[in-house]
């Protein structure tokens, strides 16, 4: 529990982490390609590889928000 207070959220990069996970979830199978890239880039970045977990962690985040709204959007289409 001290651990994800201490990792997850800890700078304003945060935020642009999400973000990015949020919005790859509308390209769908291209986002998985994303997470990927994503976390190639972490491991790189000079980083305790507790942060790099919390950074990845913060955009899966964002990736099942994206999802969860795609679904809301494909559930209300087709209710119609």
């Amino acid at each position: 529990m001290i651990m994800a207070r201490l990792y997850l959220y800890d700078d304003k990069r945060s935020l642009l982490h999400t973000l990015l996970g949020f919005l790859s979830a509308f390209t769908l199978a291209w986002g998985l390609l994303i997470l990927v890239i994503f976390t190639v880039y972490e491991v790189r970045e000079k980083e305790a590889p507790v942060a790099t977990v919390g950074d990845v962690v913060e955009f899966i985040i964002g990736y099942v928000y994206g999802l969860a709204v795609i679904v809301w959007l494909a559930v209300g289409f087709y209710n119609l």
